[in-house]
């Protein structure tokens, strides 16, 4: 009998250890996503108070397509849209759209949206000034709510770049929890 609870104890510690590895793992997804990203130029953030500096030699203004797309994570029970899935805008002008959230569960729920651009080289003259990926967004059950983004595509957009997809995926926040 003692060996048999012996075994028991062991494969109890494992079992902990196990949940406990993945609980850590799903905590740090996120912000091993960000660095990932990072690391391999798929996902460059911009600072949000950066703004071209004014320059007597700027290029002209031209227009750009832009293109909005949202993933969210399979399992988070939320719908994200733009209001405006394809736009014609201007280099050097400020644009400003509108998302609409909905979280479609009966808990509340927290979330984190991560912006990523295509082609990737684009990122470096997309400046967000305003936008719901700056922090994470908690909603109740049932909730829907129209966020803005206002952003400025830099004159400097290097001519062969015409389209831009501005594409968010959205996460779960571990550790935050969903409550009913």
């Amino acid at each position: 009998m003692d060996r048999v609870r012996m075994a028991n104890t062991v494969l109890l510690r494992k079992l902990l250890l196990a949940v406990l590895l993945m609980f850590g793992f799903a905590w740090l997804l996120v912000p091993l996503y960000r660095v990932l990203c990072e690391v391999s130029g798929l996902n460059r953030v911009v600072a949000a108070d950066v703004l071209p500096e004014a320059s007597t030699s700027q290029p002209p203004v031209r227009p750009v397509t832009l293109q909005l797309d949202t993933m969210v994570q399979p399992g988070l029970p939320w719908q994200v849209r733009p209001l405006q899935s394809r736009l014609q805008v201007q280099t050097g002008q400020l644009v400003q759209l509108q998302y609409e959230m909905r979280n479609n569960s009966g808990q509340s729920v927290v979330g984190q949206a991560i912006p990523r651009y295509l082609p990737a080289e684009a990122a470096a003259y997309v400046k967000k000034l305003e936008c719901f990926c700056f922090r994470q967004q908690a909603f109740r059950p049932g909730e829907v709510r129209r966020f803005p983004v206002v952003l400025l595509i830099d004159r400097e957009l290097p001519a062969a770049i015409d389209s831009i997809t501005l594409a968010y995926s959205v996460f779960d926040v571990p550790g935050q929890g969903r409550t009913p």
